[in-house]
Parts: C-alpha cells; sequence; structure tokens
C-alpha cells in the first residue's frame, strides 16, 4: 500500500454509512466518508496527518469489508502493515505519575470496555469522542480519573445514578487486579 493507491466503498461500506451502526467508531466513519475512489491515500493524509494511524484505520476498513483497492481483483488478499515473524514488545510498565501509576493494560482495557458498554446501552454513545480523545491516548492517572468523573457525571445527568453506582464497583474491581 502506497501513498498512491485509491480506495472505493464497497455496497457493505455506503450501507454503512446510511445506517450509522452503533458503536461504530467516529473516526472509521469519517474516514469511511472520505473514501469516494478518487482520492489517494496522500490526498487523505490532509485528513489524517498520522499515515501510519491512516494506513492502520485503511486496513481496518479492508479487513470489515467496507472498502476495496482500486484496481486489486477481488481474490487478491489483503494487504497487511504487520509482519507476524515480529514477536509483540512486552507490555510497557505502568508510568508513574505523582506517585501514582496507571493501571496495567489489561486494567485499563476492562475499564474502557465497562464505560463503552454503558456508554452505548445508555448513554447514546455520548461519551464516544471522550474514548478515543482522552482514553485511548492517556498518559497520566489524572487522565483516567477525568475519564471515569464524565463517564459517572453523564450517567447521573441521565438519570441513572444508581446504575452509576453500580458500574463504578465494576470499574473499581477492574482496577484493583
Amino acid at each position: 500500500m502506497d501513498n498512491g493507491t485509491v480506495f472505493f466503498r464497497t455496497d457493505l461500506g455506503n450501507h454503512e454509512l446510511q445506517t450509522r451502526t452503533p458503536g461504530f467508531p467516529i473516526k472509521q466513519r469519517q474516514l469511511l466518508f472520505l473514501i469516494d475512489g478518487q482520492k489517494r491515500i496522500a490526498d487523505l493524509v490532509a485528513f489524517n496527518p498520522d499515515i501510519e494511524d491512516l494506513k492502520l484505520r485503511l486496513v481496518k476498513l479492508q479487513e470489515q469489508g467496507l472498502i476495496g483497492m482500486q484496481g486489486a481483483p477481488s481474490h487478491t488478499p489483503l494487504p497487511t502493515i504487520f509482519d507476524p515473524t515480529i514477536q509483540p514488545a512486552a507490555e510497557p510498565a505502568p508510568k508513574a505519575v505523582g506517585g501514582k501509576q496507571l493501571p496495567s493494560a489489561k486494567a485499563l482495557q476492562n475499564v474502557r470496555r465497562i464505560i463503552t458498554m454503558t456508554d452505548q446501552t445508555y448513554l447514546g454513545n455520548k461519551l464516544e469522542y471522550m474514548l478515543l480523545d482522552v482514553f485511548d491516548v492517556m498518559k497520566t492517572a489524572d487522565d483516567l480519573q477525568f475519564c471515569i468523573d464524565r463517564w459517572q457525571k453523564a450517567l447521573r445527568e441521565a438519570g441513572l445514578g444508581e446504575m452509576a453506582d453500580a458500574y463504578m464497583w465494576q470499574v473499581r474491581s477492574a482496577l484493583s487486579d
């Protein structure tokens, strides 16, 4: 996949844009919307300057069958930017922040799963941007606390105070692992 590669939306991709599946990541949907069968990867960089992130997103859309590559026969295996011969790096140690450490990657993944599930089920994806723009790139314990506080506030504002308390118990449990 080079910077001159052109992608097009498949019928499934067009259907996704029309139906707007709940839980489909907004950044993926925005990229899918930009795919028009004419723009090259080099053109799409104007919308996402991180070329590696852009290529990852394109591969994900391709793997989901939402886009295809111009000129590629339908039986061509999907290109991948992952080399199966490279072993995954060891999980980095949590970063220390003001005496506090971020929880393990597994604990953070469990917290994100709880927040995402409750956001999709009860809040209509109200927190999707927070999850993508803050949670997924957080570097400090304060960022984590901000996300948890914002999630709790959103549940309470929706009249779900008891549910907020019940799910907070699950978050605390995930963080203690």
